[in-house]
């Protein structure tokens, strides 16, 4: 009897362990997978950046050397000096961050108030509204590029304007134009935006919102004192991704602002001096000192400058990550479906 139990007790240790076996080796094969995964990811990402860098910094009498694919053989800051006078850096980051920061907070304010209402408050066609909000992030922004061109360009309100002025306001070269779209939800991904916190607010805890009535709290107190501050990490995703596609956007600016950012934002500047860089270092180098040496003509020290130029570009973003990427990556995180 005691034999067959310790027959049995054998039979299910080595079950058991052979189970166990499998277990770690999946686990293992997995992790293995997922860390491939993420420094590929990782590699396609970091290359061009570094790479864009590497170019910048290369002493121009190097570039082009086929041993430095990685490291320069010398380095040198002429390129990014030069980068730095043709893009009139100073003047236009400061442009660039103020003009991008005022889009990301009106477009977060509205993202935030829609999104609350479409998750909370149910009325007669809030359905079909939501589905134009979907719709709008489905629709290339060029489909509608005429009519809002148009729109701005005979701006009236009802009628009103018209009215009182005689004739509707041209609103085309005005900030206010694309202030105007951030502000009422139509602004660069602005459907994306109400979309994210929509999930975000549904993830909430409905028994909160109404204790908070109970106790006495209004609608705009429950929202502004209970609600957001329990989304800060999906409203800090949502201020981050906006602030970096209207950093870096073309479309809007370069349609509705015309002439007047073209030699301010940085995005727009970058993609000027893309077409003519040629002729830029040209310009700069009437402005500089007769010592100063500028091959101007060499294609390879064109592409030198660029890249410094694209770098200094996104250095902004770049730092704007490091800050804030632990909260970023949570808001990612909570943005899913759920709610009571």
């Amino acid at each position: 009897m005691t034999t067959k139990k310790q027959i049995k007790n054998n039979s299910t240790a080595q079950r058991l362990s052979r189970y166990a076996v499998r277990k770690k080796t999946m686990n293992a094969l997995g992790l293995i997978f997922r860390y491939t995964i993420l420094i590929c990811i990782g590699f396609l990402i970091i290359t061009p950046i570094y790479q864009t860098f590497k170019e910048g910094i290369t002493e121009q009498s190097m570039l082009g050397f086929s041993n430095s694919a990685w490291v320069p053989p010398a380095t040198s800051m002429q390129s990014f000096l030069e980068a730095y006078l043709i893009l009139d850096y100073p003047k236009g980051l400061l442009f660039s961050i103020l003009n991008t920061l005022v889009l990301a907070l009106l477009q977060t304010a509205c993202a935030a108030l829609a999104a609350y209402t479409f998750a909370r408050l149910k009325f007669k066609g809030s359905s079909i509204l939501f589905a134009i909000v979907i719709f709008s992030i489905i629709v290339p922004s060029q489909s509608i590029m005429l009519a809002q061109y148009i729109s701005f360009k005979n701006f009236d309100i009802f009628g009103l304007i018209k009215l009182i002025r005689g004739e509707p306001l041209n609103l085309i070269g005005s900030t206010f134009s694309v202030y105007l779209l951030a502000a009422t939800g139509m602004g660069v991904k602005g459907g994306l935006y109400i979309y994210i916190l929509r999930q975000s607010y549904r993830q909430l805890p409905v028994s909160i919102e109404e204790a908070a009535y109970v106790d006495g709290a209004g609608f705009l107190k429950t929202f502004f004192h209970i609600v957001l501050p329990e989304v800060s990490a999906s409203l800090l995703t949502v201020s981050v991704l906006s602030f970096v596609w209207n950093y870096s956007d073309r479309y809007l600016i370069s349609l509705l602002m015309g002439n007047k950012a073209r030699g301010l934002q940085l995005s727009l500047l970058l993609s000027d001096v893309q077409g003519r860089m040629r002729w830029a270092i040209q310009d700069l180098q009437s402005k500089m000192p007769a010592t100063y040496v500028m091959n101007w003509e060499s294609p390879l020290i064109q592409k030198g400058v660029l890249s410094a130029c694209a770098f200094l570009v996104i250095l902004p973003l770049i730092i704007l990550y490091f800050f804030v990427q632990k909260k970023f990556i949570q808001g990612v995180e909570r943005s899913g479906l759920g709610g009571d």
